[in-house]
């Protein structure tokens, strides 16, 4: 079978923190089931064994034992294994370089055997990114960010966090088109009021031509408490609904985003992760000035 493209994810992180700590938070079995998935079993070697699933990896709520393994192991600076899943083969690679004071990791996964479908390399990035969005987060504090459940996402969306910042800077961030565009947009135009237009700059390809994306207008507003807009995407016959509601919390703010509209029976993990990214962008934004590069 010809593979087109073989790539299906490429990112460089800039971490501060020695190779050899963040060669340890991607090969060792505890910090793996921390930040990274509910079930994780390594062997640390070449052909030893990498496996991991559960409630917390994509397509892999149940074990798999075969198909994922070592391919190439040299510590502290590669690692890589195989992952298989049904007719698909594929390859993750880390590669790490730095000093005593930082590191450079790059990760890239590979389509080995087979053939992926767009939406499909789509699901592959949003995975990764918030598998490294919760991988810097750890070395830093000790926890992850946001650990998604892959066993619930039929229907509506439905996430929370909490962000260390009060509901108006969050409100500023969610409407002020400059702020949007540091976390989330290109190009936003808002008409901050019920009725007035709300807009990301996005656009998708369908029917071989760019049509705008996301968000159009907006329906419900109250100040530094809740903004919710209608949504269309170009090629889903239903328009569906977003809604960001602020809560004062002890120490910040207590965000739920609601993604709703969607028929039962659709599979929704798409939008889980893409929310459950752009989540955890506006808390480093927030929380540390830093952007996604």
């Amino acid at each position: 079978m010809t593979i087109q493209d073989p790539l299906l994810y490429e990112k460089t992180l800039h971490l501060e923190f020695r190779p050899e700590r963040v060669f340890a938070a991607i090969c060792d079995a505890g910090e793996l089931r921390t930040w990274f998935a509910e079930e994780v079993e390594v062997a640390p070697r070449l052909h030893g064994s990498f496996t991991f699933w559960g409630r917390n990896t994509l397509w892999s709520d149940e074990t798999l034992s075969e198909g994922q393994f070592i391919t190439a192991y040299e510590e502290p600076r590669i690692l890589a294994f195989r992952w298989e899943m049904e007719d698909m083969v594929s390859e993750v690679r880390f590669d790490l370089q730095g000093n005593d004071r930082q590191c450079r990791l790059r990760l890239r996964h590979l389509l080995v055997e087979g053939e992926v479908e767009p939406g499909v390399r789509e699901m592959f990035a949003d995975f990764w990114r918030l598998a490294l969005l919760n991988l810097g987060w750890y070395l830093e504090t000790g926890g992850p960010m946001m650990r998604l459940d892959y066993t619930e996402v039929m229907g509506d969306v439905e996430l929370q966090i909490h962000l260390a910042a009060p509901p108006p800077q969050v409100f500023q961030s969610l409407t002020l088109p400059a702020r949007m565009d540091a976390w989330l947009s290109r190009r936003a135009k808002v008409e901050l009021r019920e009725g007035g237009l709300m807009d990301f700059g996005w656009s998708e390809v369908a029917d071989g031509a760019a049509q705008p994306a996301g968000p159009t207008v907006i329906t419900e507003l109250e100040q530094d408490r809740l903004i919710a807009y209608n949504w269309r995407w170009p090629g889903e016959k239903t328009q569906t609904s977003v809604t960001w509601h602020l809560e004062p919390a002890e120490t910040g703010s207590l965000v739920t985003l609601q993604h709703e509209g969607f028929p039962d029976e659709r599979d929704s993990t798409d939008y889980k992760q893409g929310w459950a990214g752009f989540l955890c962008l506006l808390k480093i934004y927030l929380e540390r000035g830093q952007q996604w590069d």
